[in-house]
C-alpha cells in the first residue's frame, strides 16, 4: 500500500529532525581531539634557534581561557607570537564543552562576539591548535579569544590576553 501524503511529509519532517537532532546533541558527548604542531615556519625557527642555543619565538601576549558560563566550561592557555612577520595565536593544554558551530573569534576590548574577527572554525574541543591572527588586526591588552557558538550566538569560553613581558 502506498503512503499518504500525511505519510510522506511525517517521515521527511521526522528524518529532518533525527539529522538536525544530531547535528545539535552529538558534539555533547563526541570530544574532537586536536594535536596540531607549531606551523612550519615556526619550527623552522625554533629547530634552529636551539641549534644556535638561541631562544624560541617570542610570546607577545597570553591568557587563559575560562568558562562562558555556567553550561559551557574551557581551560587551557593561549600564547601569541610572531612569525614571518605573521603573528599567531597558539591553544595548549586547551579543553572546552563541543557543540555545534564553534568557531575562534578574536574581540577586542568594547565589542561583543558577533562584532569580532573570526580566525576560523574550531579545530578541536580538547588539544593544541594555531590560528593566523589576519594582516588587517593585532593583539591588544584586553583583547579577547573567544570560543563561540555561532548558530546560537553563545560564548563557550574565552581567554583574556594580557602583554607578556
Amino acid at each position: 500500500m502506498l503512503m499518504s501524503k500525511k505519510g510522506w511529509i511525517g517521515s521527511i519532517f521526522l528524518v529532518l529532525l533525527i539529522v538536525v537532532g544530531w547535528w545539535m546533541v552529538s558534539p555533547l558527548f563526541l570530544d574532537e581531539v586536536v594535536d596540531e604542531d607549531l606551523p612550519t615556519t615556526i619550527e623552522a625557527t625554533t629547530n634552529a634557534e636551539e641549534t644556535s642555543n638561541e631562544e624560541s619565538p617570542a610570546v607577545s601576549h597570553s591568557g587563559m581561557f575560562v568558562d562562558g558560563d555556567d553550561t559551557h566550561h574551557a581551560s587551557g592557555d593561549v600564547t601569541s607570537f610572531y612569525t614571518d612577520s605573521k603573528q599567531w595565536v597558539r591553544f595548549e593544554n586547551f579543553e572546552v564543552t563541543n557543540g555545534p558551530d564553534l568557531y575562534t573569534v578574536l574581540v577586542k576590548e568594547g565589542q561583543s562576539t558577533d562584532e569580532g574577527t573570526i580566525l576560523g572554525k574550531l579545530k578541536g574541543n580538547v588539544g593544541s591548535q594555531n590560528y593566523r591572527i589576519p594582516d588587517s588586526s593585532s593583539l591588544e591588552e584586553g583583547d579577547r579569544i573567544v570560543v563561540w557558538c555561532k548558530a546560537f550566538e553563545v560564548d563557550f569560553g574565552f581567554a583574556e590576553l594580557f602583554h607578556k613581558e
